[in-house]
């Protein structure tokens, strides 16, 4: 009896495997039709379809033990690699300049409830290419990009390719723009060269001043952003992570890792009385929400408020400078061109006036002289008359 339920427990178990096994097939191979996953050899095959069960198997766990969690963990493109081939394999290597750090001893009141910068039309498509050491070229053109377009009210695409080449690590990338004058457009600089060639392109957008937050402090974070885009290192490496899909990212694991990454804060807000980070990262639309993620804010989650750089433009950028010396050049012409014909319309009529005045005067003058004279002539004729009538009746007589 016992060897017959042995049987039939091993039979079902088997059939059981076989059945989730054919389910695990199913979806490894919808996913590689849905991404276009192609593999070099059967051996790099067998490796991706053993993370990919990994990540799946991570998705289900999740999704059973956390039925109230804020986020949502999904299959993606991504889901075939393990965390660490998404996230740079650089150190932090930016300085800590003491006397560039910017600290305010301001409340933070009166700020808006949520901001969101794509709303003003500041913030470029999310990137779409290799991950790696090419991140922090991506994300400090990203924020010279959005203060350009917070400034002017142009948004134009900058030179990642221009940035890669010629502030690699371990070169501080704002302080190498800086001293570059700033970025190029894209199109001028579209590919990477393999080195720094400055002279095939103009910089077309700058910044004077590197802000380097000089502690965490999400409440100094809230105001700068009212200003422009922050630069933020974080840990990408928490539970859940490649597979985020959505929601509010709130993993206290996370924070036990080192930074490894490094992302583009564009916003803040709250859903359900949970404050957030908006952030774009660099993965391509089709993770997270179509690029973005946000994050658990006031705890600093996954250390995103550890390292928080901004670049601005603290004295007057040339294009107002231009703008304000052009509009000063033309007001000091025109009231200059003005101000001389007046004086010069006002110097014609007097000469006009006076000139109307004389001719005027030495009209009546001349026409009281011809009155005179022929009054005079005419009293000559009467006197003529009367004499000649008087010798005559003289004669006469």
């Amino acid at each position: 009896m016992l060897n017959t339920r042995f049987i039939f427990k091993s039979i079902f178990f088997v059939v059981l495997s076989g059945i989730i096994v054919a389910d695990l097939s199913n979806e490894w191979n919808e996913f590689k039709q849905k991404y276009n996953k192609q593999y070099k050899t059967a051996d790099e095959e067998i490796e991706r379809k053993q993370i990919f069960i990994e990540n799946l198997n991570e998705i289900h766990s999740f999704q059973q033990n956390n039925p109230h969690a804020t986020y949502t963990l999904a299959i993606n493109h991504f889901s075939d690699r393990r965390i660490q081939e998404l996230v740079s394999s650089r150190k932090n290597t930016l300085k800590s300049y003491t006397s560039s750090s910017f600290e305010s001893s301001r409340e933070v009141k009166n700020l808006p409830e949520s901001l969101d910068w794509r709303d003003k039309g500041v913030i470029t498509e999310v990137y779409h290419g290799e991950v790696g050491l090419v991140v922090t070229a991506v994300v400090s053109t990203e924020l010279v990009e959005s203060l350009h377009a917070i400034k002017t009210g142009e948004l134009i695409e900058g030179s990642i390719a221009q940035v890669y080449d010629c502030c690699r690590q371990p070169i501080d990338a704002f302080d190498c723009i800086k001293n570059m004058s700033g970025i190029c457009r894209k199109e001028d600089y579209p590919k990477p060269l393999g080195r720094c060639q400055l002279d095939i392109c103009k910089p077309f957008a700058s910044f004077d001043t590197i802000k380097r937050m000089a502690k965490p402090d999400e409440n100094e974070m809230l105001e700068w952003i009212q200003e422009s885009t922050l630069w933020a290192e974080m840990s990408v490496a928490g539970k859940g992570f490649n597979t985020y899909t959505g929601g509010i990212y709130d993993e206290p694991s996370c924070s036990n890792h080192s930074i490894d990454d490094v992302v583009q804060i564009i916003g803040y807000g709250s859903e359900g009385g949970k404050p957030y980070w908006l952030c774009k990262l660099h993965w391509g639309t089709d993770w997270g929400e179509k690029g973005y993620f946000r994050i658990a804010r006031g705890k600093n989650m996954c250390k995103i408020a550890d390292v928080i750089i901004q670049v601005a433009n603290t004295e007057p950028s040339s294009t107002t400078q231009i703008s304000t010396s052009t509009t000063t050049q033309l007001s000091t012409s025109t009231t200059t061109q003005l101000s001389t014909s007046s004086a010069t319309q006002s110097s014609t009529s007097s000469t006009i006036q006076s000139s109307t005045s004389s001719t005027t005067q030495s009209s009546t003058s001349t026409s009281s002289a011809i009155q005179l004279y022929a009054v005079g002539s005419i009293h000559l004729m009467v006197i003529f008359v009367m004499v000649t009538v008087a010798q005559s009746i003289l004669i006469y007589n």
